[in-house]
């Protein structure tokens, strides 16, 4: 039988994977109309850089969380860290995206 827990570390692996690939094609390939807030006013190089990094350092976060728990299993303070960091992380890409900190404004 398979715990728990690597299930449930490859689910978290899959869905950092699926972040990754959204905040790769908004990062490198500059499709920023991909972000869900992008504010086409913004330069399109300014929010990609930085609302796209910011997707992959969530991505990065959650496909760390599910090889730590497939590993070693489960542990709620590690759960709530990555829960707040993704809140953090995602409102501070919505800030990005809308132009925040773009200057000439």
């Amino acid at each position: 039988m398979v715990a728990p827990t690597l299930i449930s570390g490859v689910v978290w692996i899959g869905c950092g994977l699926a972040i990754l690939g959204l905040a790769w094609l908004i990062a490198v390939r500059g499709r920023v109309d991909l972000h869900a807030n992008y504010d086409e006013s913004v330069d399109p190089a300014y929010a990609s850089r930085w609302a796209g990094g910011t997707a992959l350092l969530m991505g990065i976060l959650v496909v760390g969380y599910g090889v730590r728990e497939a590993l070693y299993g489960f542990d709620s303070r590690l759960l709530a860290g990555l829960i707040v960091a993704l809140l953090v992380l995602s409102y501070v890409s919505k800030l990005f995206a809308g132009g925040f900190g773009a200057g000439g404004d």
